[in-house]
This record gives structure tokens, C-alpha cells and sequence, in this order.
């Protein structure tokens, strides 16, 4: 056949598809008597362009309708002779945002393609080197080496093909770097996200349209893992089975430059925030199922008391769940579920977390043994937003700790009971000396992203006190108080309540009647010596307290079950 030519289909512009000065084709008659379409044994092409062309929804030129039941096929070509002496070829793919101009020649010195462009705007080449198509058996093993050169990605494969190119049954190995996962996906397209600087190796194995990664290793910013995992297409869904294992893991190392500056730009305009603003929106995941079991030994987080973290990541479409999460602390652990619901074409997703927290202490959630303890906790919260941030700051629900059987600092104790005789004659004859820290129970009902004492109750061996107030999840603000009685009261007794005021990243403390974070000087302290002095001889306006209210003795098993 002479002067061949396919032209562009109508979305893909003007000119040629396919052009040829001569073809001479190979072809069996049995794969077109049974209606399979054309399979060349044998192709000799002269003077051959191929311009191949991809729009940014993905519609490509080169593909035909895929079929529904072919995720199984692995059939190759069938190809078993291919000359090509000067082949051109052009690639314009914009979902990939790779532009190419080269060659292609297939002889009796192999295949050899040679491309080069752009690769988003940065200089890129493309390398394909394979074996010789000659008399070669339909199954035969294929070599194949393929070479991609950018500031953006460097990506190298070498392996081999069932069949001279058969694509749809390979095995490779793998070695890519990049600043960022994102660019390694533009060419594997498997939905990941923009992440810190990469280098990661892996054996692949594609078998008709599922991918089998039998084994990952590397590095993703500080981040160290191994991976395996099956990606297989199934009526018209991908699903995923993996297992990833991280001897250390940093969750900063998820976020790209790009990611960080938004992040930066939203603390610059609402300040410091300890409620992470990850965006949890599944709207744009596609036809998507999976289960993801992951394991992290070791987690990079400057200050924090989280050590490691394992679960159980399953998702049904729009329905993502962390099943099974332990989050092991520098003292005790966490553990339970998490799911993120946006089904039924939700425009935002439900966030919902049902965590507890057991065998912890409490000086080392406060950095100190001013008081001691064991520590457990509950949180269940369920809000809409499209980050977790803005689903908590709507969130409704509970959350509590309880402390039993522990000890706090003697002054501290007389503090809280507001009692400034006790609280002086501690500090005179021994700072250090302690007093059993009987319950702390802390319950917290949320509404709407504000959460409310319920209850707030302290009892120590000298004194008890109970807590009122609020903790806004939207803005991060602390706004308690706390009064308490002692036991065996002096006659000097604190006017004033203690107030924690502040910001969950930067909680601060009242002292002697003063607003939350004010300074502590000589005339405040004399103003509160005043005080009590004053309403130890009866003088000046006596307030109404509400003593009453503060239970003697605190039944610590129920405010347990009932807090947890």
C-alpha cells in the first residue's frame, strides 16, 4: 500500500494521525474471519509519522472503546516482524503535560525511540530501547529499557514483555526520583498526591490491565518504607489491595511546597493552629475501592507525645474508614476509627472519630510531675467540613479523661481549694510535698464546635474544685474557670477563681484575680492578700459563691463511666 494516511479524529485538530509513504502488512485471515480486527504477524513501514494526541480529560487518539470484560487480557500483538527505517514521531499529551518530537527505527539493530520536549514546561527526553522484531516467536520474552530525563522526573525501566511490545504482560524494575510524587503520577496516573522530594525503586508486573507491585522501597522526603500492592480493574473500578510498612514516617512529607504555602497562608491569616487543616473532600476520587494496611515504626514529629501509628485504610467509593488505628504515645496509646462519608453526591464530607486513649500518665501529657497519675480518655465527635479543622469546628459529640489514684503538688492542691493560708504555709515549709490527686474527671459535651464542662471535677487530699467555661474548636479559644473549697479552709481564702484563658497552642493561666496571660507583679499579689484578708474580717462586698455546688467527695467509678 502507498501514500497511507489516518487522519486526526475532530477533537484533536487538523492533519494526519497516521502517514505512511509505503506499508506492507502481514496478516492472518482467522482473527478478521471471527470479527478480532486486524493482527499485522509482519510490518515493514517507510517514510511512517505518527502523531498521537491526548486531551486533558484523558480521550486519546490512539485508544479504541475499551471492552468490559478485558481486565484478564494479556494477549499480546502478535507481532512478529517490525522494520521501520525512518519513523517520526510526535506526542502532544496534555493530561500528562508531556510534549515530544523524535524518531523511531526498528530494524536488525532493535527498536530504538528518541524523543525529546517539554515535560510541564521543563526540558524533558524520552529514551525506548528494545530487542530485535525478527522472526520472533509470538511469546517469545521482549527486552525493553525505557529512560525519562527532566529537572522534574527522572524515571528508568528495564524488564521485559511476553511478545515483542506487548504492554498489556511486562515485568519491570522501576528507580524514579522527583521533587514530588505528583510528576511521577502524571505518568503512571494512579491518583497520588503531591508529596516532598521522592526516590523510590519497585518490580512491577502488568498483566492485561491490572498492576501488581510486588515489591516498593525508598523515600519520600524523610519518610522510609516498603510497599506491595495489586491495582486491578474490575467493571469499570479500580481496586486496591496494599501494604505499607514505614520504619519512620513524617506527615509533613505528604505535603508538597505548594501544599505548605496554603497551609502557611491560612496560619499567617487565622494564627497558630494545633487542629491540623487537612483537607478530607472526596469528591474528586474517582471509581475507587481499596484496603490500605499501613505501619509506621516510627513518627518524625518535633514535641509531640505520638510514637507510632498502624490501621487499616478502607475505601468504598466515597466512604473512606481508618479501621483498627493504634496510635502507640510516649506514654500509653491510642486507638479506634475514623470514617470520612461524603455518599449520596454530599457536596461536603462527614467526619466522624470515635478514638480512646488508655494506660497513659498524666505528667507526661503535661511535662511535668507537678501531678501524676493514669491517664484515660475518650473523644467521639461527628462534624461536616471539607478539612478536618472546619469538621470539628461543626462538630457535635463527646469527649473526657479520667485520672485516678495519682498525686499533685501541696500548693498547687491549696490553690485550687482557693485557699491562701494552706497555699502560703506549703510554699514556706515545703514546696515539693504532695497530696494524693484522688479523680480528675474532665467531660466535655460538644455542640456546634463549642465544647462544654459536663462535668468538670478535681479532687484532691486537701481540696475539690469543679470547672465551668467553654473551648471553641473554631477558633482554638479557652475561656474556664475554675473554683474549688478546701477541706480544713484557713481563714485567708482566695477571692478570685483561677481562669485558663488562651489558645490550645498557647494556653494561659490567670493569678490573683488578673485576666488570663496578664502579668504577675507585687501590686497584683497584694491585691489578692487584700482581698482575702478582707473577707476574712467581713469587710467590702461579699460575693455569692456557689460552694454548695461543689460536691465533698467525688464517686470517681461513675464520673468514669460516665465521662468515657
Amino acid at each position: 500500500m502507498r501514500d497511507i494516511a489516518v487522519k486526526q479524529p475532530a477533537w484533536a485538530g487538523k492533519g494526519d494521525m497516521v502517514h505512511a509513504r509505503t506499508i506492507e502488512a502481514k496478516l492472518p485471515m482467522l482473527p478478521l474471519l471471527v470479527g478480532r480486527g486486524p493482527q499485522p504477524e509482519g510490518f515493514v513501514a517507510h517514510g511512517l509519522t505518527v502523531a498521537l494526541v491526548r486531551d486533558a480529560k484523558g480521550r486519546a487518539n490512539w485508544q479504541g472503546q475499551d471492552k468490559a470484560d478485558d481486565a484478564k487480557d494479556d494477549a499480546g500483538t502478535g507481532l512478529e516482524r517490525l522494520t521501520i527505517p525512518d519513523g517520526r514521531i510526535t506526542v502532544r499529551d496534555d493530561k500528562r503535560s508531556l510534549n515530544l518530537v523524535g524518531s523511531f527505527m526498528s530494524d536488525a539493530r532493535g527498536l530504538r525511540v528518541d524523543a525529546a520536549g517539554k515535560f510541564h514546561e521543563a526540558p524533558a527526553r524520552i529514551t525506548l530501547r528494545g530487542g530485535r522484531i525478527a522472526d520472533l516467536p509470538p511469546d517469545a520474552p521482549y527486552p525493553l529499557r525505557l529512560e525519562l530525563r527532566s529537572p522534574l522526573l527522572n524515571l528508568a525501566a528495564s524488564g521485559q514483555s511476553r511478545g515483542a511490545l506487548n504492554l498489556k504482560a511486562m515485568t519491570l524494575d522501576i528507580h524514579a526520583t522527583a521533587p514530588n510524587l505528583k510528576y511521577l503520577d502524571d505518568v503512571i496516573e494512579a491518583g497520588l498526591f503531591g508529596t516532598r522530594a521522592i526516590d523510590l525503586k519497585a518490580r512491577v508486573r502488568h498483566t492485561g490491565r491490572d498492576w501488581h507491585i510486588e515489591r516498593m522501597t525508598g523515600s519520600i522526603g524523610r519518610s522510609k518504607l516498603v510497599a506491595k500492592a495489586d491495582v486491578l480493574k474490575r467493571e469499570g473500578r479500580t481496586k486496591i489491595d496494599a501494604d505499607m510498612h514505614f520504619s519512620a514516617f513524617d506527615f509533613d512529607d505528604l505535603s508538597d511546597a505548594e501544599g505548605k504555602a496554603r497551609a502557611a497562608a491560612i496560619e499567617a491569616r487565622i494564627g497558630p493552629r494545633v487542629l491540623p487543616g487537612t483537607r478530607i473532600n472526596l469528591a474528586k476520587v474517582g471509581p475507587t475501592d481499596g484496603v490500605i494496611r499501613f505501619r509506621a515504626d516510627r513518627l518524625l514529629l518535633e514535641g509531640s507525645a505520638f510514637r507510632s501509628l498502624s490501621g487499616v485504610i478502607r475505601l468504598e467509593g466515597k466512604l473512606l474508614t481508618l479501621d483498627d488505628v493504634v496510635a502507640g504515645m510516649s506514654s500509653g496509646r491510642m486507638s479506634g476509627k475514623v470514617s470520612i462519608d461524603q455518599r449520596g453526591g454530599a457536596a461536603h464530607p462527614i467526619l466522624a472519630l470515635d478514638l480512646a486513649f488508655q494506660d497513659g500518665r498524666l505528667e507526661t501529657l503535661m511535662g511535668s510531675r507537678d501531678a501524676t497519675g493514669p491517664l484515660r480518655g475518650r473523644v467521639v465527635l461527628k462534624g461536616t467540613g471539607d478539612t478536618i479543622r472546619e469538621a470539628l469546628a461543626r462538630a457535635d459529640g463527646r469527649a473526657g479523661l479520667l485520672v485516678r489514684g495519682g498525686t499533685v503538688k501541696r500548693t498547687f492542691a491549696a490553690v485550687l481549694g482557693q485557699d491562701l493560708g494552706k497555699a502560703i504555709g506549703a510554699v514556706l515549709r515545703d514546696k515539693e510535698a504532695e497530696v494524693p490527686l484522688r479523680c480528675l474527671a474532665i467531660g466535655f459535651a460538644a455542640r456546634d464546635g463549642v465544647l462544654t464542662p459536663s462535668p468538670f471535677l478535681v479532687e484532691t487530699g486537701i481540696s475539690v474544685g469543679q470547672g465551668q467555661g467553654r473551648l471553641s474548636l473554631a477558633d482554638e479559644r479557652i475561656a474556664l474557670s475554675i473554683k474549688g473549697r478546701s477541706r480544713d479552709p484557713s481563714p485567708l481564702r482566695l477571692a478570685d477563681p483561677i481562669q485558663v484563658g488562651g489558645t490550645f497552642s498557647a494556653p494561659s493561666l490567670s493569678a490573683a484575680g488578673k485576666p488570663p496571660g496578664s502579668k504577675v507583679g507585687a501590686g497584683s499579689v497584694l491585691s489578692a492578700l487584700g482581698k482575702s484578708v478582707g473577707r476574712a474580717l467581713g469587710l467590702g462586698k461579699d460575693k455569692a459563691r456557689a460552694d454548695a455546688a461543689i460536691p465533698a467527695a467525688l464517686d470517681c467509678d461513675r464520673l468514669g463511666r460516665q465521662i468515657l
